[in-house]
C-alpha cells in the first residue's frame, strides 16, 4: 500500500513539473496573463542582448529605414528612468510589454534641448511583428510646436488614423532652456482609444481605427536628445 502510494505521488509531481515546462503552470508576467494583461498566448520571444546602441536590458530597437546607420544612437538607463539619443529615427520596445484587453501606456518625456526642426517624439501600442516585413503599430508622438499626430504603419507605409498634426492647449511648449516635458498616454478599452497629454484627452477614436493588442514602446525621431520617466504598462480594470 506504502508502495503504491508513493507511486502515485512521484507520478504526480511529474506531470505537474511537464505541464508547467509546456506552458501550463501558473500565467507569468506582468499583469497575469489571461484574456486580459499581456498578450501572452503567442509565447515571449527570446529577450534582446544588449549593443548596439542599446543598453537597457531586455529592450530592442527598430529603426524606420533599415538600411540607416545607427551612428549616435544610445538608449541607456539613467537614474530612475531610462534616456534615447537618436541619429535615426527609431522604435524602443520590451518584447515583453505586450497586451491587450483594457491597459494604459504611459511616460512623462523630457526633450532636453531644441531640435534642429520639428522632430516629432512618443509611444506606441498594438505592436505586432515588430522584427519582420509585416511590422504593424500605431503611434503617438508630439512635437516641439506643440502640435501631436496619431499614425499608424504597416509594413513600410503610414497613415494618420484622423487629421494631420494637430495644436492642443494640453501640450507643453519647451521653456526658455529648450526643455520641453510632457506625459503621454493612451488608455486602451473595449470600445475605444484614448490618447491624451498631460491627463488632458486629446482625441478618441475607435478600437477598431487603431493597432491595440501588441507590444507597447517608445517612438523617438532623429536627432533627438529625450529622457523618459515613469513609462510603463497597466492593465485598466
Amino acid at each position: 500500500m506504502n508502495k503504491w502510494f508513493a507511486a502515485v505521488v512521484v507520478l504526480a509531481l511529474t506531470l505537474t513539473a511537464s505541464a508547467q515546462d509546456r506552458g501550463g503552470g501558473a500565467p507569468q508576467g506582468r499583469g497575469g496573463g489571461g484574456p486580459q494583461g499581456p498578450a501572452g498566448g503567442r509565447g515571449a520571444p527570446p529577450r534582446p542582448a544588449a549593443g548596439h546602441g542599446i543598453e537597457v536590458g531586455g529592450w530592442s530597437a527598430r529603426l524606420d529605414d533599415p538600411k540607416e546607420s545607427r551612428t549616435g544612437l544610445e538608449f541607456v538607463t539613467t537614474g530612475t528612468g531610462l534616456h534615447a539619443t537618436t541619429g535615426p529615427t527609431v522604435i524602443l520596445y520590451d518584447p515583453e510589454e505586450d497586451w491587450e484587453g483594457p491597459y494604459t501606456t504611459k511616460a512623462r518625456l523630457t526633450m532636453t534641448k531644441l531640435a534642429s526642426h520639428e522632430v516629432a517624439y512618443g509611444l506606441f501600442v498594438g505592436g505586432q511583428d515588430l522584427d519582420t516585413d509585416k511590422q504593424r503599430y500605431t503611434y503617438f508622438v508630439i512635437r516641439q510646436d506643440g502640435k501631436f499626430l496619431i499614425r499608424k504603419r504597416t509594413g513600410a507605409t503610414t497613415a494618420n488614423v484622423a487629421g494631420d498634426w494637430m495644436d492642443h492647449m494640453a501640450i507643453q511648449k519647451p521653456n526658455a532652456q529648450g526643455g520641453q516635458t510632457n506625459e503621454l498616454a493612451i488608455r486602451v478599452a473595449r470600445d475605444a482609444v484614448t490618447f491624451l497629454v498631460n491627463g488632458q484627452t486629446v482625441a478618441t477614436h475607435p478600437t477598431s481605427a487603431v493597432d491595440a493588442v501588441g507590444i507597447s514602446g517608445l517612438r523617438i525621431g532623429h536627432g533627438l536628445d529625450v529622457h523618459i520617466e515613469g513609462f510603463s504598462v497597466e492593465q485598466v480594470k
